[in-house]
């Protein structure tokens, strides 16, 4: 089963390369051949999104990347342990040399802007998040700034070093000042976001803050006005963009918010993830340029189909961003995924199978024997999952072997899913989604208790757990083999059932 992850995730994604005449290459020579796995992510129409993964094998020595003038901006790579980042501009011809018996210097970049490249791929750019705990001892606004511009300082002294020595060009200047302007905005904007995220905790949290420090207020509003996210030219940058919308996502998400409490507008808090989106969408739309909402609006729906959560509602987002930008660069990339999302909806939207059966009176079965008393003298196998397990969806792909194999065995199939209420709906979604035949319950907070400390020594749970139970109810397999695993678990389940 192919999965897609994200924040900072790459996600390899196959998409049709951009129309156009050649405006630059990347070449790549790695000693000896060594075949690897390369993954490259190239500008679309010269802005950092993300989702523009693509991924090969490297066969032999060479590997040539070509980029139409759409293409060229910033471009990550990649390849074995490396991590290439470029500034690619039009004529450039780059070549890398990856040699990893050189323990000096594994990796040489040649072409236009080769200090600087070389400089661009060394420098530490950690996932601005990432850097919260650095900043934690700053106790006033004033502190947290002075550490920051210290910090940015050093990582731009090196490229205004090599640019007085006329070892890169005034454009590989002005992408490197406004890359590090904006992705040490994007540090402070988190630790602040950070800060005023405290205030909002309920009460009895042992983290919540009532008070948000003034003189940090007053610096995210400055740091808006001299860093503003309707700013075009930064979405070319990594600065803008280290993973998924991270400084606009706090201005959408945090200080938007901030400022309506602080001018007392009254806005409906969030209750679920569905209206939360619609909330998040709506103030894209009345708060940024055109431009700047199609980039983040394309971000949000790559990122939110991609974990595969709230297919229903995406979809509809995702017709109205193709109606809103028919030519948008972003949805040959969200088209494979909305394909995914259009699938599923049609899938959920009816009624349940006849093989998927949900136990009645479920919401009010409060113990694992109450649970397995309509099995009795029955062979059962188990499986606990949750919507939000990946391990557990990979394994359903072997559903429709074991469901035969049950069927055949007379053995009965047991679905328990840990999932919260506010999971329901995703639940029986899924159900439906993956086909999942067999009887099914979503247990109670009463019952996950009982669950956990029969299966977990009361210690939550682990997923997925799959197990046996044999014909007087008892457990032989407390933690039997996967549905990946046929031959073994088809194999334990015979021991009981023949």
């Amino acid at each position: 089963m192919r999965r897609f992850f994200f924040l900072f995730l790459f996600i390899y994604l196959a998409a049709p390369a951009d129309a156009g005449e050649t405006a630059a290459t990347i070449t790549l020579k790695v000693k000896n051949g060594k075949k690897a796995s390369i993954a490259f992510t190239l500008p679309v129409n010269h802005t950092v999104f993300w989702g523009a993964v693509r991924e090969d094998t490297l066969n032999g020595e060479n590997y040539h990347i070509v980029l139409t003038e759409a293409q060229t901006g910033f471009v990550d790579i990649r390849i074995m342990n490396f991590t290439i980042r470029l500034f690619v501009q039009r004529g450039d011809n780059l070549r890398l040399y990856i040699d990893e018996d050189n323990t000096e210097r594994p990796l040489a970049i040649e072409g236009n802007n080769k200090a600087g490249q070389e400089a661009f791929t060394s420098l530490e750019l950690p996932y601005p998040g990432n850097l919260v705990p650095r900043y934690k001892g700053d106790s006033t606004a004033v502190l947290l700034e002075q550490h920051v511009a210290t910090d940015k300082k050093v990582r731009l002294n090196l490229f205004k070093v090599l640019y007085d020595e006329k070892k890169i060009d005034k454009a590989f200047m002005e992408f490197m000042q406004l890359n590090l302007d904006y992705y040490h905005a994007s540090v402070l904007s988190e630790v602040i976001s950070g800060r005023y995220a405290l205030t909002l905790l309920p009460e009895d949290h042992p983290g919540y803050n009532p008070v948000f420090p003034a003189d940090f207020a007053v610096l995210w509003e400055e740091l808006y006005k001299e860093y503003p996210v309707n700013n075009i030219a930064a979405l070319k940058t990594f600065g803008y963009n280290p993973g998924f919308t991270s400084y606009a996502g706090n201005y959408i998400g945090s200080y938007l918010s901030w400022i309506r409490n602080k001018n007392k507008v009254v806005h409906a808090v969030s209750r679920n993830a569905s209206t939360e989106l619609n909330e998040t969408f709506e103030s894209i739309r009345n708060n940024l340029l055109p431009a700047v909402a199609e980039y983040l609006e394309a971000g949000i729906l790559f990122t939110e189909l991609g974990n595969e959560q709230h297919f229903s509602d995406l979809v509809k987002y995702a017709d109205h961003f193709r109606s809103q930008y028919p030519k948008s660069g972003y949805i040959a990339y969200l088209e494979p995924l909305i394909e995914k999302a259009n699938t599923y909806y049609d899938k959920v939207k009816g009624e349940f199978l006849p093989e998927q059966k949900l136990l009645p009176g479920y919401s009010s079965i409060n113990s694992f024997g109450e649970l397995m008393a309509p099995f009795k003298g029955k062979v059962v196998f188990i499986e606990f999952w949750a919507s939000w397990c990946i391990t557990c969806k990979d394994q359903f792909d072997h559903e429709d072997d074991l469901n035969r194999f049950l069927q055949s065995k007379g053995v009965e199939h047991l679905f328990i899913s840990v999932d919260n209420d506010l999971q329901d709906t995703k639940w029986k979604e899924l159900i439906k989604y993956y086909n999942l035949r067999g009887s099914h319950i979503r247990a109670n907070e009463s019952l996950l208790r009982d669950l956990s400390r029969i299966f977990w020594q009361g210690k939550g749970y682990a997923l997925p757990l799959y197990v046996i139970l044999n014909r007087t109810g008892y457990i032989v397999e407390s933690d039997a083999p996967r549905p990946s695993e046929k031959r073994k678990l088809y194999s334990e389940i015979g021991k009981y059932a023949d």
